[in-house]
């Protein structure tokens, strides 16, 4: 009997310990918060947000909130310039299209990755596999990754999407893809608000995976296919990051192509792009 109760006793204390350290975390990242909630944002800051078309389009409110989420992001994130130096330039990019993500959220919800490692053009990651015991090594050439609360990107890359106007975003995909992996489970299906929200989520996404792949398989580009690109097609997960592109860079069009992916996606980031940036035509 005394066993059970020290042992009671012991995970109580640990219980205990985890809520102490939680209310630690909470309280110390809302002194973050007001820290930088009244801090103006350095003019050379402001200069780069000025060349992004999609900061010019967001209301006067959503800009100051969006400021503030860039200086905590820059703060609480590292930065790692692999083979080039990090700029003010790539930490304030990269700090916008990842808080734009987040805009919908909570302060401190689906905010997992903590490092952002950028190499100045696509980067080569070798990769080996075992089927039916037959190991296989393979190279690939890469413009972004994501895995273990690390996000890895292509400067490059970066700055062709933002100049060419493209309805691609490398930023954006990669942090997709974490938001995707915070359940262990890289599948394309996020955690979602409510339990009863994912059936009708699946139906949404399934249903157009499904009939685009079959539509590819059969050499048939659809208006939808070519939207999205046959790299959405390599799997779910990557279906759910080209859409999440799309759903910032040009939400217009996959609300008219894709109206049941754009609503559930909406759902998810509790965010209407096409009225956010309604003065955009994409």
């Amino acid at each position: 009997m005394a066993y059970y109760l020290i042992l009671m006793q012991f995970f109580l204390a640990l219980i205990a310990l985890f809520l102490f350290w939680k209310s630690i975390e909470f309280f110390v990242g809302m002194w973050r918060y007001k820290k930088f909630k009244t801090m103006p944002l350095p003019q050379s800051y402001r200069e780069i947000l000025l060349s992004l078309p999609h900061y010019l389009d967001l209301p006067g409110d959503l800009r100051e909130k969006i400021h503030t989420r860039i200086l905590l992001f820059i703060d609480q994130k590292e930065f790692v310039g692999a083979q080039m130096e990090i700029t003010d330039e790539i930490k304030v990019i990269i700090a916008f299209y990842a808080s734009l993500v987040r805009l919908g959220f909570a302060l401190d919800e689906h905010d997992k990755v903590a490092t952002i490692i950028v190499y100045p053009e696509d980067f080569i990651v070798d990769r080996s596999s075992t089927h039916n015991g037959i190991h296989t090594n393979r190279s690939s050439l890469l413009a972004g990754e994501s895995a273990n609360r690390t996000v890895v990107l292509s400067w490059q890359d970066i700055r062709h999407h933002i100049v060419s106007g493209s309805k691609e975003n490398v930023i954006i995909h990669e942090f997709a893809h974490e938001l995707d992996f915070e359940d262990g489970m890289p599948d394309g299906t996020p955690e979602l608000s409510n339990y009863a929200d994912y059936s009708r989520y699946a139906q949404a996404f399934s249903n157009a995976f499904i009939i685009l792949t079959k539509q590819v398989k059969r050499n048939l580009i659809t208006e939808q296919a070519a939207f999205l690109g046959s790299y959405a097609l390599e799997n779910e997960a990557e279906f759910f990051a080209v859409c999440s592109e799309r759903f910032f860079m040009a939400p217009q069009t996959l609300k008219e192509l894709f109206p049941a992916i754009y609503e559930e996606l909406k759902k998810f980031y509790r965010t209407d792009t096409v009225e956010l940036f309604r003065s955009s035509t994409i």
